[in-house]
């Protein structure tokens, strides 16, 4: 058996192979080939495969895989019965999976079964999204740097934001598209009752508004409101009663000493604001239009300002992952879908490899947990 130690040691190398074969087998494209595609659909689907055995039946008792050793002790009273399925808990759906899976499987096919939707979910959007270049959109998105510790730790909010990711792909298309995208919406609420801000968030920025000048001057509010009354906001926003555990998260000094850095994250800042600039760029620098790209920008960005009102919570790391978990299809979509460049190619491949490289350096570092 694999050391449960191992695990991200090997994701971060393997993803990094990923990137470096991809760059070097894509040198000098111009943007038409860029935007041909190399579809690759059976390389992605076997790669999410192999990604999914291995870390969905990962040793999950051995302490390694953060929150998994919480759900694995909940799993466990389901299967001896002495808990049962309440309808009235809040995030029934993720429960209800888990108590009709214990009197019948082994927790590790339960975890399975997790990462399935996640890893499923994520190449689902990739092919909807980037259907020429799915393979490319499939590095981008696993190879963020909170990609992995939601595979692991945060499962549930991970499996929410995936089913999220999916109904992006879907809320601007035809009638049927839209109710397909209320029901995933309706889902991943159920599972993370957090998805509601995305969600919201992109029914603002898909119907009401598309203004990437408003949302990105209320991005920049939301820091001189952190700077300034950032106590006050964490105040109120515990006041609204999303749930218990939500609150704990919010307003709770207990669990400082597990994070590495707690505060006023600047390098996170910007890291989050890198997905803008490049935005700006695109859409007024080099005028280039595109109605999923703008909803999509536009729910990162306002996903992302709600996290910085917040950004000294211990836990506010749970918080900026409801925008960071559509970071690496915000900086894949533009690439690989819109003409940008003649040499889109080396745009491309400088882009991955700093998205990857960041992902490195944190690994390195320590800093993300």
């Amino acid at each position: 058996m694999i050391p449960g130690s191992l695990y991200q040691p090997i994701y971060i190398h393997i993803m990094a192979i990923l990137t470096i074969l991809y760059i070097l087998n894509h040198q000098n494209e111009n943007y038409l080939t860029v935007l041909r595609g190399h579809n690759n659909y059976r390389t992605s689907l076997f790669f999410c495969i192999i990604y999914t055995l291995f870390y969905g039946l990962r040793p999950v008792a051995t302490g390694w895989f953060g929150d998994t050793v919480n759900y694995l002790r909940t799993y466990e009273l389901f299967q001896y019965r002495l808990i049962e399925y309440d309808p009235e808990t809040s995030d029934w759906l993720f429960s209800l999976l888990m108590s009709k899976c214990a009197p019948i499987m082994d927790a590790s096919y339960f975890f399975l079964i997790i990462e399935v939707g996640y890893i499923g979910c994520t190449l689902w959007a990739c092919k909807r999204l980037m259907q020429n270049n799915i393979w490319a959109a499939l590095i981008f998105a696993m190879s963020i740097f909170s990609f992995y510790s939601y595979s692991i730790n945060g499962i549930r909010n991970g499996l929410g934001c995936a089913v999220v990711l999916v109904a992006l792909s879907y809320i601007l298309g035809s009638k049927k598209e839209k109710i397909i995208a209320a029901i995933l919406c309706l889902c991943a609420y159920n599972i993370h009752h957090s998805t509601a801000l995305p969600i919201l968030m992109m029914v603002i920025s898909a119907f009401y508004v598309k203004n990437l000048k408003l949302t990105t001057a209320w991005w920049f509010v939301s820091i001189l409101l952190s700077l300034t009354v950032s106590t006050q906001i964490e105040n109120f926003f515990a006041l609204l009663g999303f749930d218990d555990r939500l609150n704990t998260y919010i307003t709770s000094t207990d669990y400082d000493e597990e994070f590495s850095s707690v505060g006023f994250r600047w390098d996170f800042l910007l890291y989050s604001v890198m997905p803008i600039i490049l935005g700006w760029y695109i859409v007024f620098k080099k005028k280039v239009a595109d109605q999923t790209y703008l909803m999509l920008l536009n729910t990162y960005i306002l996903s992302n300002s709600f996290w910085i009102m917040i950004i000294r919570a211990s836990f506010s790391n749970r918080f900026a992952y409801l925008s960071w978990f559509m970071y690496g299809i915000l900086l894949a979509y533009p690439l690989l879908k819109l003409p940008i460049w003649r040499d889109q190619g080396k745009k491309v491949n400088l882009i991955m490899a700093a998205n990857m490289g960041f992902t490195y350096l944190t690994w390195i570092l320590g800093i993300h947990k």
